[in-house]
Order: C-alpha cells, then sequence, then structure tokens
C-alpha cells in the first residue's frame, strides 16, 4: 500500500497507468522548473510517501527514469528513499542534451517502484565464502 500526504496545493498524488502491469507508480512535478543545458536540479513534487507491504510490512522505494524525460535527455540521479523517511520526496535530475528543458507543474517525472527492506545485521569476518566468480569485476565475464 502506498498512503501519500500531499503537502501543498499543487501536489498531485503518485498514479498507475496500467494498474497490475505497471511496476512502479508515475510521480509528478508539483512546480515549474527549467533546466539549463549540462544543468541539474532538485525538482520537487509536494509529496511525502509511507510504503507498506500487503502484510504492513515497511518498504522503501526506488525512483527510476520515465522513458519520457530520458528521450527529453534528463536523467534522474538520485533515488533511494528509505522506508522510514517522510519528508518530501524530490526528483534529483540532470539535463544531459544541448538545450534547455521545462518541466510543467503536473509533469510525470519519475516512476517510485515500492522495494522491500532487505538489510540486516553486519558481520565483519576473516575469510568470505568460495565462489565461482571469486574477485573478478569490471570485464572479468569476457565481451
Amino acid at each position: 500500500m502506498l498512503r501519500v500526504k500531499l503537502l501543498n496545493s499543487s501536489a498531485k498524488a503518485p498514479t498507475v497507468a496500467h494498474p497490475g502491469e505497471d511496476l512502479g507508480y508515475d510521480v509528478y512535478a508539483c512546480f515549474r522548473i527549467i533546466i539549463s543545458p549540462r544543468g541539474q536540479a532538485m525538482v520537487p513534487t509536494g509529496i511525502a510517501v509511507e510504503c507498506t507491504s500487503a502484510t504492513g510490512e515497511p518498504m522503501g522505494a526506488l525512483l527510476r527514469d520515465k522513458s519520457s524525460m530520458a528521450a527529453r535527455r534528463l536523467a534522474l540521479t538520485g533515488g533511494v528513499i528509505d522506508a522510514g523517511y517522510r519528508g518530501e520526496i524530490k526528483v534529483v535530475m540532470e539535463n544531459l542534451g544541448e538545450a534547455s528543458q521545462v518541466i510543467n507543474a503536473g509533469d510525470k517525472i519519475a516512476n517510485l517502484i515500492p522495494y522491500p527492506v532487505l538489510t540486516g545485521e553486519v558481520q565483519v569476518v576473516e575469510d568470505l565464502a568460495e565462489s565461482k566468480r571469486s574477485a573478478g569485476g569490471f570485464g572479468s565475464s569476457g565481451k
């Protein structure tokens, strides 16, 4: 379940265009913002959220790019919302293009994807279990 608090009169609650098919909720800008070429902005949504699983367990959320924004060369550069955060959701966006981009109040700007809290206790150990990959990284699986 997604509980939403509207923080100002221009805020809009997240929506799902295709219930049962869409992975996330559409999140909207609540003010007009102009992002200069190669610039960035923190886009206010005017909402705070509380997300829980069907069984009532606390959930966090991930903010991800919308394809419509990516097509305009607007990239989301932040995106973790902890389960206990109750402040305004703001979307950090970067304009990768050569022209200014306008985001209007009411524009869909991001996907909010509920995510279970999987963090647990951290244990410092002397050795880790063996694996096939071992320490291979950054291209170690070949081309």
